[in-house]
């Protein structure tokens, strides 16, 4: 220990502990200081512990123990400030810290200029005051902000009186689960109907501890915590919530050429029309490119069917040309068999799917449906809105998306009939408003840069697949459907059903030749009179054409004119062999010939063994001259031979 050590420790001089050393009242080591460079050097004590009086040793003792401890836990709350992510904390949390340690520091160096410490902190709660009016201070606080930060870190600053999670809540976790549990379901109960739930729950799980249950403000304060997309999920349905919550693809349409890939979908107008004096909505089945989004086929109909997408679709590739991929959803009237192909909803009983050759295959068109539930995808639902927005709102029997939006004139326009636009004049205004208002209008969507679709479809036509016009109705004829895919030729050739009607289809050649065989049959919708029939490999066989059914009212020509057919179909399968020129004798001639030549041949027999015959029982050869009689037992001689041949 030092002499200036030991004064500190007594209250008293240093040169009082240097007088009493050289009078000998306290033993003391005297040690020669060398001073280098100038100055001189001088004389230090070191004075023993072991020399002082017990209760100075005592004291000495506590001291050093008491500043070992605080140096241990200051090194160790250095080491245990935990590291602080401000990004967890909220603005106010934060702006409470950065206030707090300013006016801790601005504290301590207040204190380090004054001799008292006491009257120090007097001065600086008086000027604190001033400068932090909405703060409250005193000595306790700064004492105890002042260890807490040096103990716990920053976070330690932060106010935390009611935000703690010790003490006992009253909606806890398990009544909370249970209420959730009611809440979240489409069938949207109210709070107060889950809040019962949750009671009856509780009480048959034998839980009345947790009862009362908290007030309704409670849990509604509660319900407002519960994430959006877990309430759009599931107290509305997983479609809402993939198009308002859940993350999305954003197409780039840069690198797309027009013509590329079409979109296809149905939307119905929201619109009463007058059909033969009765209020209807139609629906429009269109087609739209995916790089310009103009609209190339559409059609309008009473409800949306294959026909009406087959027809959409033509009209469009004998326009604008034929495009390389289509992309629909996986509705019935995208997915049948002679468009995409029919592997996509129904299966055969054998789990194999119809194989039937498409109108795409023979187009060369790929052919792509999008996820279930998601409209985002296809791009042509906002073109849908539009469509809405621009020209179905502008008709008297506008009719609303929705309840909310249903107009008050609507049930007048609809009794009165007049004011509903006529079927037909309305599928002109369609193809008038597509054509000359919405593929010209001016589109702000990625890639349009405020242009027309007109105009973009223009600018990035680069190539088109030109479909000729002597085989446009060719190339979008349908195949017709069977269990097999293929059909088979009849007795009255080939039979066709459309909407429960049985149509017959005859050719005699088709019948002659092809008589039980299975054919590939295609026909157009809009012409039912005739269809061309192919083999297995798609080869043109011929053309049938429609042979009507009688009834037993039949007049006479129609009659005559069927058993004409049937006379002939009879005369030509007579003719047959007479056709080929065959000559040949009678069967029956043949065959005695063949006999006659046959029985003139003599029949050789050579057997191995020769058996006699006799009357008696016994068998007995004659003996030769001069022996006696020898008896032979033909049935062993017989077995004999037999094994030696099998050997």
């Amino acid at each position: 220990m030092t002499v200036k050590e030991l004064a500190e420790l007594k209250g008293c001089t240093e040169r009082y502990i240097q007088k009493k050393i050289q009078e000998g009242v306290i033993l003391a080591e005297q040690i020669e200081i060398m001073q280098q460079g100038p100055g001189r050097g001088g004389i230090q004590y070191r004075i023993p512990l072991s020399s002082l009086d017990s209760k100075l040793q005592s004291r000495i003792k506590r001291r050093l123990t008491a500043a070992k401890k605080a140096a241990e836990k200051n090194s160790g709350l250095i080491n245990k400030q935990p590291d602080i992510n401000y990004e967890e904390l909220t603005e106010t949390e934060r702006q409470e810290i950065s206030k707090w340690k300013k006016i801790i520091n601005e504290w301590q160096q207040f204190r380090a200029l004054k001799k008292s410490k006491v009257e120090a902190d007097e001065a600086f709660i008086e000027m604190a005051q001033i400068s932090y009016p909405d703060i409250k201070i005193n000595r306790r606080i700064l004492y105890r902000k002042d260890k807490a930060m040096r103990e716990n870190g920053d976070t330690a600053l932060i106010d935390c009186r009611g935000k703690h999670k010790a003490h006992a809540k009253k909606l806890t976790d398990e009544i909370w689960n249970i209420f959730e549990y009611y809440y979240l379901d489409q069938s949207r109960k109210t709070v107060k109907l889950c809040m019962t739930l949750t009671e009856l729950n509780l009480k048959q799980l034998g839980r009345e501890d947790l009862l009362p249950l908290p007030s309704v403000t409670t849990f509604q304060r509660a319900v407002s915590s519960i994430p959006i997309p877990y309430i759009k999920y599931f107290r509305f349905s997983e479609k809402q919530f993939i198009g308002e919550c859940a993350p999305y693809i954003k197409r780039m349409y840069d690198d797309l050429e027009s013509n590329d890939i079409w979109v296809a979908d149905n939307h119905t107008f929201d619109v009463m029309i007058n059909k033969n004096n009765a209020p209807v909505r139609v629906y429009l089945t269109a087609f739209m490119d995916v790089r310009s989004r103009k609209m190339t086929g559409w059609c309008v109909t009473d409800a949306p069917s294959s026909d009406a997408t087959i027809y959409a679709l033509k009209k469009g590739c004998e326009k604008y040309g034929v495009p390389k991929m289509l992309y629909t959803d996986n509705g019935r009237e995208f997915l049948f068999h002679d468009l995409g192909g029919n592997g996509f909803r129904k299966r055969r009983k054998t789990g194999e799917p119809l194989k039937l050759p498409s109108i795409l295959d023979d187009l060369g068109i790929e052919f792509r449906t999008a996820l279930p539930r998601n409209a985002r995808a296809k791009g042509i639902e906002r073109a849908f809105c539009t469509v809405k927005e621009t020209f179905s709102k502008l008709y008297e029997g506008y009719t609303g998306g929705t309840i909310l939006e249903k107009p008050d004139r609507l049930k007048t326009a609809v009794k009165d009939m007049k004011s509903l636009a006529a079927i037909d004049e309305f599928k002109k205004q369609v193809d008038t408003y597509i054509t000359g208002y919405y593929n010209k209008h001016t589109h702000n969507g990625e890639g349009m840069n405020g242009r027309s679709p007109d105009e973009v479809f223009a600018e990035n036509l680069i190539e088109q697949r030109v479909l000729p016009k002597d085989k446009a109705d060719l190339m979008f004829m349908r195949y017709a459907k069977s269990n097999t895919g293929m059909l088979k030729v009849g007795k009255n050739g080939i039979s066709l059903k459309f909407y429960g009607q049985e149509l017959q289809y005859w050719n005699e050649e088709l019948w002659r030749l092809w008589f039980g065989k299975d054919v590939y049959v295609r026909y157009s919708p809009d012409d039912l009179s005739t269809i061309r029939v192919y083999d297995a490999q798609k080869r043109f066989i011929c053309t049938a054409h429609i042979r009507n059914a009688v009834n037993y009212k039949a007049d006479k020509e129609s009659i005559k004119e069927l058993t004409r057919e049937k006379r002939s179909a009879v005369k030509a399968i007579k003719a047959y062999k007479k056709n080929k020129a065959i000559e040949a004798k009678e069967a029956l001639e043949l065959i005695i010939n063949e006999a006659a030549r046959n029985s003139e041949a003599p029949e050789i027999l050579n057997p191995n063994i020769v058996s006699p015959i006799f009357n008696n029982e016994t068998s007995e050869l004659p003996k030769a001259s001069g022996g006696d009689n020898t008896v032979i037992d033909l049935a062993v001689m017989t077995e004999r031979l037999r094994r030696a041949k099998e050997e």
